[in-house]
């Protein structure tokens, strides 16, 4: 497509063209998304149950799907299971959507959507392998993993900027490592499609952030984290996450499928550890008391905010926020490439003092902030500045 890529190889090539791609049909395209979804009254109101001053359009996924989907099908490569994550991705887009246009729905729906569709993918091969002997129980870990971390990405899409630049440093650390995997053999891995997804997502999420970032002027919405995360999600299952096993020596196959499981966490940690941490300080204040109220409950307690209650500007916590996903990318990546145990064990002890830093920063938020807006799912990145309700809640974690 692009002639002046002619002497790479064929994969650095079509991940580029694949990412360029993307980001042009997202800057194109997303102006006009902005003035037919406001006339269609696909808008996020400055309502009294709401945060945000003025109205933003919101449904920026249908557009950032489009693109990634061009950028994607344009090279004209299939793989079944590569169709499994695309199928899967584009159904979450229409129920996210659904959820753009009606201007809410229910949670207890979604995660039963998310989890047919998982199990749909599942039937395509993307699924997790860990235990050859009981396929059950790796169907069953797919369904917990898919759920929770398209759960938790969908929870961060709360500030300008924030999903979309989250999004789009994890799409980076896995075309790294796509990258890493065919240089090292020299040619196709088996999962070159992999990468070729990262490089879409990248490309859509650059073009989607001209139009996002602080002041936004559309938002990603249900249409755009729910696909977002769910693909993401796709891509930790089936990402090479370690070299084969005889170049790790007697760190052994139980070692390697450690690594295996840690290396995804690490790269999705941010809204991992988020999700995790608010999850239990919930059931711990006594807001969450049964699983259909840990599945719907909202409030403006995640990361991102608690990093306003200690004096961050919502521009600085959303930098702060892509500093950290990209440390635990790199970390991720570094474990990957560890030879030996000793490398191993430093990189996971890396990867566990970012974790503890994130989960020591929300501590503190928690204890220093002493009025936190309960209840409210729909934040913007206004929301630092506007005061808070009064019957706001307190958390002491």
């Amino acid at each position: 497509m692009f002639p002046f890529f002619q002497n790479w190889h064929y994969w650095q090539r079509t991940y580029l063209e694949a990412g360029i791609t993307a980001f042009l049909v997202a800057v194109v395209t997303m102006p006009v998304a902005i003035v037919v979804l406001r006339r269609l009254g696909v808008v996020d109101k400055a309502t009294a149950d709401k945060l945000h001053r003025r109205p933003v359009v919101r449904g920026g996924g249908i557009v950032i799907f489009l693109a990634f989907a061009v950028g994607v099908l344009l090279p004209n490569y299939r793989e079944h299971a590569m169709n499994g994550v695309m199928v899967g991705a584009f159904i979450c887009m229409v129920v996210g959507a659904i959820d753009d246009f009606r201007g809410g729905m229910s949670a207890t729906i979604k995660f039963i959507t998310l989890v047919a569709v998982t199990l749909v993918m599942s039937s395509f091969g993307v699924k997790l392998n860990l235990f050859k002997a009981y396929p059950a129980v790796d169907l069953v870990l797919t369904v917990l993993w898919i759920v929770g971390v398209t759960s938790a990405f969908n929870a961060l899409d709360n500030m300008d900027g924030l999903a979309g630049g989250l999004a789009a440093i994890v799409s980076a650390i896995y075309l790294v490592i796509a990258v890493q995997a065919f240089l090292a053999v020299g040619t196709e891995t088996g999962l070159s499609w992999f990468g070729l997804l990262a490089a879409g997502l990248i490309g859509a999420n650059l073009g989607f952030l001209i139009f996002n970032f602080k002041p936004a002027r559309i938002f990603m919405g249900d249409s755009g984290s729910f696909f977002m995360g769910f693909t993401l999600a796709a891509l930790g299952v089936m990402g090479e996450w370690t070299e084969a096993e005889a170049a790790l020596g007697v760190m052994g196959k139980w070692t390697q499928r450690l690594i295996s499981c840690t290396i995804p966490v690490l790269i999705l940690g941010i809204p991992i550890f988020d999700f995790a941490y608010i999850l239990i300080a919930r059931i711990l204040r006594g807001e969450t008391r049964s699983l259909r109220q840990i599945i719907e409950h909202c409030a403006l307690d995640h990361l991102s905010h608690r990093l306003t209650w200690i004096g961050f500007s919502q521009r600085q916590a959303v930098l702060f926020i892509y500093l950290a996903a990209a440390a635990m990318g790199i970390t991720g990546i570094l474990l990957r490439n560890s030879t030996d145990l000793i490398d191993s064990v430093l990189g996971l002890g890396q990867g566990f003092a970012i974790a503890l830093i994130i989960v020591t920063l929300m501590a503190g938020a928690a204890r220093r902030h002493k009025n936190v807006a309960a209840g409210q799912c729909e934040v913007t990145s206004d929301e630092a500045q506007r005061p808070v309700r009064p019957d706001a809640a307190k958390p002491k974690i």
